[in-house]
């Protein structure tokens, strides 16, 4: 393996239109609470909260013990049998700790901050005949919104582009009377739900100019826990999850950044898919985790891994070996998008600079 062929077989991937598939190691840039941030804050609130309901106390008690025991967040809830009372605390919390450092990024945002995830989005866009990118993510943060709202595309989560959106009866991939408005089409599809989607009286709103849970609504967000999979098979996700499917059947390839394969809703189709048609997996993340290494590496999948080397430099591995490059960055979304550099149109990229004043978001 040489460096000219594992870069020309990643550039290959990434003008092929892959899909991409978003984790929260994507935002940890951004300074988003992780999940040892969010079981060490949800510890200490849930714990001084002066539950009445012996169940909610009971529920408390055992989350606390599991994380006390080394479970991560998401087993530690899996593994308590939490009350409504409880679980809607956990959501109410999850929501304020991710929203106040989402706020953070969007002032960022508005202040000329360059996105990240930008030139990236721009290029798929621009290489694709139909000008479409699918992005499937579980975060709840719009680190992937503000970074569309930096392109010139047309962005769907599903929801009409209001200050108080409304679900599409059906949602579109591409609505047809904004095609000649915009480059193109970028579809985020948010499986565990947003920051900016509410739910009132069984009714899913988005309303995207919040910044605190207006009264008598409820975060419309997925945490983890024993309910997590009846929550998935509710709307807006049960439409969602309908076209993640199609998306997945059609992908050229998976490019999965910082995403961590440890998501039962999500991986398992993925690699169902990747298995039965060929389709290649490319891995960007600071590590090869446990769940990374049994369910892809060690698992028979055709893979290109980037990753850290622990110092300065960067791993790459396939299947049929490795190789190292001690001083530059590539495992992070800045050093990937060195990929997307020399296959860029120069003109283009011009004409895109020019006219960039953000009207494409909504």
């Amino acid at each position: 393996m040489t460096k000219e062929q594992i870069f020309t077989e990643i550039q290959n991937i990434v003008s092929a239109n892959p899909v991409l598939v978003i984790g929260s190691g994507a935002s940890v840039p951004y300074n988003i609470p992780g999940m040892n941030t969010l079981a060490a804050e949800l510890k200490d609130f849930l714990g001084a909260n002066p539950y009445k309901n012996p169940d909610s106390k009971k529920a408390v008690h055992e989350f606390i013990e599991n994380l006390n025991h080394g479970m991560g967040l998401e087993k530690a809830l899996l593994n308590t049998k939490a009350t409504d009372e409880v679980e809607n605390d956990i959501v109410c919390k999850v929501w304020n700790l991710i929203e106040h450092a989402d706020r953070d990024v969007y002032i960022k945002m508005l202040n000329g901050e360059d996105m990240a995830l930008r030139p990236l989005l721009d290029f798929i866009i621009y290489k694709d005949p139909a000008k479409i990118c699918n992005i499937v993510t579980t975060n709840y943060d719009r680190i992937i919104e503000y970074a569309a709202c930096q392109t010139d595309a047309y962005i769907n989560t599903g929801f009409t582009p209001n200050i108080v959106g409304h679900p599409y009866n059906k949602i579109e991939f591409s609505p047809k009377k904004l095609e000649s408005e915009y480059t193109g089409t970028l579809n985020i599809w948010k499986v565990h739900g947003s920051l900016d989607w509410f739910k009132k009286d069984d009714k899913v709103l988005s309303l995207t100019n919040t910044s605190s849970i207006p009264h008598d609504y409820t975060p419309c967000i997925i945490t983890p826990g024993t309910n997590k999979y009846e929550r998935t098979q509710q709307e807006p996700y049960r439409e969602i999850f309908s076209h993640v499917d199609t998306v997945f059947n059609t992908a050229t390839g998976f490019l999965c950044i910082g995403y961590g394969f440890n998501d039962s809703h999500v991986h398992p189709v993925l690699l169902k898919i990747a298995q039965k048609r060929g389709v290649r997996i490319l891995l960007v993340t600071k590590d090869i985790t446990k769940p990374i290494e049994d369910n892809v590496i060690n698992a028979g999948y055709d893979y290109i891994a980037i990753y850290s080397d622990g110092s300065n430099g960067t791993m790459f591995k396939t299947p049929s070996g490795s190789m190292a490059i001690s001083d530059e960055i590539y495992w992070n979304i800045g050093g990937f998008e060195k990929f997307t550099n020399n296959k860029y149109d120069e003109e283009y990229c011009f004409q895109l600079r020019q006219k960039r004043d953000y009207r494409s978001c909504q």
